[in-house]
């Protein structure tokens, strides 16, 4: 007989719980560390030494007799914080089949419905049996969070349903994203019901912001919701359908227009159109929760008269010494760029004032991450060679370009050569901008 009751999903997540700040090791006495290949062994070595069943692939939830799935996941630190690694993989896409079914009777959700979640803190130099759990949780999606779920597995079964599973990408949507799946890409390449296209093996999959506000919410640190009560949506709305909503009334106006209505002054800082669309959004707090669980980034734009940004788009400084160790799979860039951004356009009228001209979501076309992938590579063949003086400029018209983001020219960091080079960062091009905001 086990330990915890197989049928009640709240004796399953106590006895779970028992785990937490110890290892595999220190509860099982079990020396076993290496019987199991792969990814995710650590969550097979969990069900069999400590759960007491056999790891297995099927379609139900491991618990079945409670409709509870077992999931880890790995931990790091971040400026001291405990915060997710990666994001969590689910089950296989199978193409063929998801589309046939209503999100209630879908292979997500009839596995995943509901998770018990045990995060560990990774650690490299140990053996899966040592590794420290640090969270347990078992984890029923508030009615907020389903609701964009929902409205997430929706998405990514249209685009099957149309034949367009070869153009899934992870920044289609918020929470429920569809990843990347296979060891190859030649060896994951999949048939699909309604086109002759051969896409990409994808796997459902929680995002690693989705997962940090869920390990916030169990060390008890705080954000604000944009809806904190899901009767605010109208019939069929979507989130991002709500937050444009919430924008439209000001369109047109300038900013002091739109302080004086919101009843706020905001400080004359460079966050402080940030802080203006904080403000729109109701959200007082320094951190939105829903962006947060989906990794979307808020940028404001400011166009000049000519309707060109006042500037290219900039990201994080290139890391010279962890690029030329990256793929393009695991690159920092293509994280990036495929995860969903939120734009604020502010225009110049003919009097040299700035007013809000529209906001829209949204994720780099396939096409184009393609062109991205291409400026990567030549980013990265150049920094192993030591050319630091021929990377793509904006005047090449590559989308990407790389230039410097530093405090001054003394300002570097070491590279691959042995020397230090200025520090450079990624951007985007602001004519590939232009063309964003006019088309969308």
């Amino acid at each position: 007989m086990k330990p915890y009751d197989e049928s009640d999903p709240e004796s399953i997540e106590e006895f779970g719980m028992r785990l937490v700040g110890k290892t595999l090791r220190e509860v099982t006495g079990s020396s076993i560390g290496g019987r199991f290949k792969g990814k995710g062994k650590l969550g097979q070595l969990v069900e069999e030494l400590y759960f007491g069943y056999s790891p297995n692939s099927k379609s139900e939830p491991d618990f079945p007799k409670a409709g509870v799935e077992l999931k880890t996941s790995p931990l790091k630190f971040v400026r001291g914080k405990l915060v997710s690694k990666e994001r969590l993989v689910l089950n296989i896409i199978d193409y063929n089949q998801e589309g046939k079914f209503s999100f209630e009777k879908s292979s997500f959700w009839v596995k995943n419905g509901l998770l018990l979640l045990l995060f560990y803190l990774h650690d490299p130099s140990k053996i899966d049996i040592d590794l420290i759990f640090k969270i347990c949780r078992l984890w029923k999606y508030p009615e907020a969070d389903l609701k964009i779920i929902r409205d997430d597995w929706q998405k990514i079964v249209t685009k099957i349903r149309e034949g367009k599973a070869h153009l899934l990408s992870e920044g289609d949507t918020l929470y429920l994203a569809a990843c990347t799946k296979g060891s190859t890409a030649a060896s994951s390449m999949r048939t699909q019901p309604y086109s002759t296209s051969k896409a990409k093996q994808r796997a459902f999959s929680l995002k690693s912001k989705y997962l940090n506000y869920i390990i916030d919410g169990s060390l008890q640190r705080q954000s604000d919701l944009v809806v904190k009560d899901t009767r605010k949506y109208r019939n069929g709305e979507t989130f991002e359908e709500l937050v444009e909503s919430r924008f439209s009334p000001f369109y047109g106006k300038t900013v002091q227009e739109i302080e004086h209505e919101l009843h706020i002054t905001l400080p004359n800082s460079k966050h402080k159109y940030y802080l203006l669309a904080k403000s729109i959004l109701g959200v007082q707090k320094d951190r939105i929760a829903e962006f947060e669980k989906a990794d979307i980034e808020l940028k404001t734009i400011r166009l000049k008269k000519n309707n060109r940004p006042k500037e290219s788009m900039s990201f994080k400084q290139i890391r010279f010494m962890e690029i030329v160790n990256e793929t393009w799979e695991t690159s920092y860039w293509l994280e990036t760029l495929t995860k969903r951004f939120f734009f604020v356009v502010f225009g110049l009228d003919q009097e040299e004032e700035l007013r809000l001209r529209k906001v829209f979501f949204w994720a780099m076309p396939v096409k184009d991450l393609e062109v991205a992938r291409k400026f990567w590579e030549d980013t990265k063949k150049k920094i192993t060679e030591g050319n630091h003086s021929d990377f793509i400029k904006e005047s090449d018209a590559r989308i990407c370009h790389v230039r410097p983001k530093a405090k001054d020219s003394s300002d570097r960091m070491m590279a691959p050569s042995g020397r230090e080079e200025k520090k450079m960062a990624y951007w985007l091009n602001s004519m590939y901008i232009k063309e964003v905001i006019e088309n969308s």
